[in-house]
């Protein structure tokens, strides 16, 4: 008796606006009418049997199996992403998506509705000084790029360069499990970039033109 379930608050907590006091009253008042005018709490799931909830969980399923066939007809994922099925649909769907969203069929508040010209625009207040300025970049990757060359410096590069060559070598063979020397490599003090180099010798850079 008495439990007010929780409610996020309505506005964007990363940009510190979840905790105003707008955005608590808001909140507490969207708890509010939950609990005492809807009374959704007074009973464990109040779609339980909706045939609304049912049909869009069917549509849902049936969408999702269909395109899990068409995948695995290709080959599976990878078989997908080499026809460039993968490319095509992400692109397909943000299309529609903005078609629709122009047309007015799809309804985004604050986007392409409610939006008139008295909205008040809500800002976010900062208790720190934004961290990223351009100064700060500069000095961090100047940090980083020390940081990189004293590794280089200070460890094994012959042994580093033997495991790049293994490495490179067991890439030509698709039974070979490359983890174990990739993990070498890494112990050995052998960069990102370093690794992803040598591997990209043999097996090239993905293009939505094909490998490179």
């Amino acid at each position: 008796a008495g439990y007010i379930p929780s409610v996020e608050p309505p506005y964007d907590e990363p940009l510190g606006l979840g905790w105003s006091i707008e955005a608590q009253q808001l909140t507490e008042d969207a708890a509010r009418v939950i609990h005492y005018e809807a009374k959704l709490d007074e009973v464990t799931d109040p779609l339980a049997g909706s045939y609304y909830i049912e049909a869009i969980t069917d549509q849902i399923e049936e969408e999702a199996w269909s395109l899990i066939e068409e995948i695995d007809d290709m080959g599976g994922s990878v078989g997908a992403i080499e026809s460039g099925f993968m490319q095509r649909s992400v692109a397909l769907s943000a299309y529609e998506y903005q078609k629709r969203l122009e047309a007015g069929e799809e309804t985004v508040v604050g986007v392409n509705a409610f939006t008139g010209e008295h909205e008040i625009e809500v800002l976010p207040n900062r208790m720190v000084p934004y961290p990223y300025d351009p100064m700060k970049r500069s000095e961090a990757e100047e940090k980083q790029l020390q940081k990189l060359l004293n590794i280089r410096n200070q460890r094994d590069n012959h042994k580093v360069q033997t495991i790049l060559t293994q490495l490179q070598e067991a890439a030509h063979d698709d039974a070979i499990n490359l983890m174990p020397l990739t993990i070498e490599a890494v112990k050995a003090y052998a960069t990102i970039g370093e690794i992803s180099r040598t591997l990209k010798e043999v097996f090239g850079e993905y293009s939505s033109y094909g490998t490179l």
